[in-house]
């Protein structure tokens, strides 16, 4: 007990302060004439009317899209983006994992994400037993990333290769499009 601070009531310092007077100026303390960082300037006595300032809000039309949703002319659909393929590669992988979609592998040398997804949208026409027994619903696909003058044009691919036209790669696509603006 004698470690804790014993067994008796013990007083709080904040208990036993004394209240000090108020600090007095002496009148002979005046300050130096012509120093200026002193002076406080007398409040007007009459405050002129303020209007407050108009506010300029910020509109999101303002904003350059960097990237365009279109199609090639075999209506494969494709997302350009105004930036080379080294500053749009990492953003590509971020904003995938932000999309929900798996990255299983990825080459940057080809400039190809692996990558699973499971498009919410897609219509399962698979017959019963299929559905039943699928382990993973998701689908394999292929991102490739490819330089287009300074800019990175990206494409869907099947997991054979084949350039993917479905709804899906739409629809992923214009979520990433909407992600790297």
């Amino acid at each position: 007990m004698a470690a804790c601070g014993g067994t008796g009531q013990r007083q709080r310092d904040f208990e036993t302060a004394k209240t000090l007077p108020p600090l007095v100026v002496p009148a002979d303390l005046v300050a130096a004439e012509g120093s200026g960082n002193m002076n406080v300037p007398e409040p007007p006595e009459t405050a002129p009317e303020q209007t407050p300032a108009p506010v300029t809000p910020t509109v999101a039309a303002d904003v350059k899209s960097i990237t365009t949703l279109s199609k090639t002319g075999e209506g494969v659909p494709t997302l350009t983006v105004a930036q080379p393929i080294d500053k749009v590669w990492p953003q590509i992988g971020e904003s995938l994992t932000q999309l929900g979609v798996e990255i299983e592998n990825q080459d940057l040398q080809a400039g190809v994400y692996y990558i699973r997804y499971l498009d919410p949208q897609a219509k399962d026409e698979s017959g019963i037993f299929k559905r039943l027994f699928k382990r993973n619903k998701s689908r394999r696909y292929q991102l490739k990333l490819e330089a287009e003058g300074g800019n990175s044009v990206a494409t869907i691919y099947d997991r054979r290769g084949r350039p993917d036209k479905s709804e899906t790669s739409q629809r992923l696509l214009a979520m990433l499009g909407e992600q790297l603006k």
